[in-house]
Formats: structure tokens, sequence, C-alpha cells
């Protein structure tokens, strides 16, 4: 009866549901913040702990299943989901704070950005908080993409240009730009780093 509940709350989240998610939640609330729990190590939990992990973990499950990248057949499926998807924020707040204690933008400048540097990037009305944010934040995302070619699009795309700009730039078609930043997107969101969105 039970898993049969479970089946019927994904199915409904498959059609973005809210009161199936708000049914679900309540199910999976308990296990899931003890998984997180269990997965936290003392350090990351003190600017991440395990409600927020699980709250951003059911939220990206949401996501997932209303737009049709994630599938769940049966209760199994979905936990195996959410505790992939919990492990992965959660290494992802691991990685951005070690970052941040090795001095975060800082250190690495703004090389990551080729010539045009952080003022292109993030503009130059910001305060110097803002702008090392900023550049903690590029620096992440860049860190995730696995070849210098998503690289360069994200570079282009932080610039401002257009898909047609981008395109003429890396010498392919505008629907080749579009797959790899569908690519680029689908990458952030397995890693933690982008809500779906």
């Amino acid at each position: 009866m039970e898993n049969r509940s479970v089946t019927g709350w994904i199915d409904q989240l498959s059609d973005a549901d809210a009161a199936a998610a708000d049914e679900l939640w309540r199910h999976v609330s308990v296990r899931l913040h003890e998984f997180a729990r269990q997965k936290l190590d003392g350090q990351t939990r003190r600017s991440y702990d395990e409600n927020d992990a699980a709250n951003s973990a059911f939220h990206s499950l949401c996501r997932g299943l209303a737009d049709g990248r994630l599938e769940a057949k049966n209760r199994d499926a979905l936990w195996g989901l959410l505790a992939v998807i919990t492990s992965r924020k959660i290494s992802a707040q691991r990685r951005y704070l070690n970052r941040q204690k090795r001095g975060g933008g800082a250190v690495r400048g703004e090389s990551g950005f080729g010539e045009a540097g952080l003022q292109e990037v993030g503009g130059d009305h910001q305060t110097p908080d803002t702008q090392a944010e900023i550049t903690e934040s590029c620096s992440q995302l860049l860190d995730a993409l696995p070849d210098e070619t998503l690289k360069k699009i994200v570079l282009l795309k932080f610039r401002g240009a257009m898909n047609g700009d981008v395109a003429s730039e890396m010498d392919c078609t505008v629907r080749t730009v579009r797959r790899k930043l569908e690519a680029i997107r689908r990458i952030w969101v397995d890693a933690g780093l982008h809500d779906g969105e």
C-alpha cells in the first residue's frame, strides 16, 4: 500500500502537483534529513546543515520529475535519486567551502576569465565583496565543466554574447550552441550548482 502511494505521488509530481510534493515531503523528510546528517562532516555542517541539503535535494528532485529530466518508477528508484542528489549537493558545498578556505577567488585572480577579467563578467559597479563572490561563483561553475570548449561557451555567455555570436566565434551552428548550453546546464544541475531553472 505504501509503495503504491509513493508511486502515485511520483506520478503526480511529474505533473507538477504541489499537493503530491507536500505528501511526499512528509513521507521522506525524516529519512532524508538523517541521510544528509550522516553524509555531512562537522566543518561543512557549520554553514550548510542537513536541513539545507535535504530541502535543496528534494526541490531539485521535484523540478527534475516535473520537467522530465528525472524518472523514478517506484519508491526504491526515488530513494536512489534522492541519495545521489543529496550526496552531490553536499559534495559541491564541501568543495566550495574548501576553495573558500584556500582563499576562494582571490587566489585564482582573474586568469580564469581570460583577458576580459572580472570587470566584463560582473560589471564595474560591484563592491569588492560582491566581485569576490561573483569570481568564486564563476570559478565554481567553470571548474565543473569537463572541457575547454564548454568553458569557452560559458565565458562568451558571461560576457553577454548571443547564441548566434557564440556560434560564429566557435565556428558551429546555433543549434550546436543550444545543445552544448543544455549539456552545461545538466552538468551544473548534477553537480548541485544549479537548481534546474
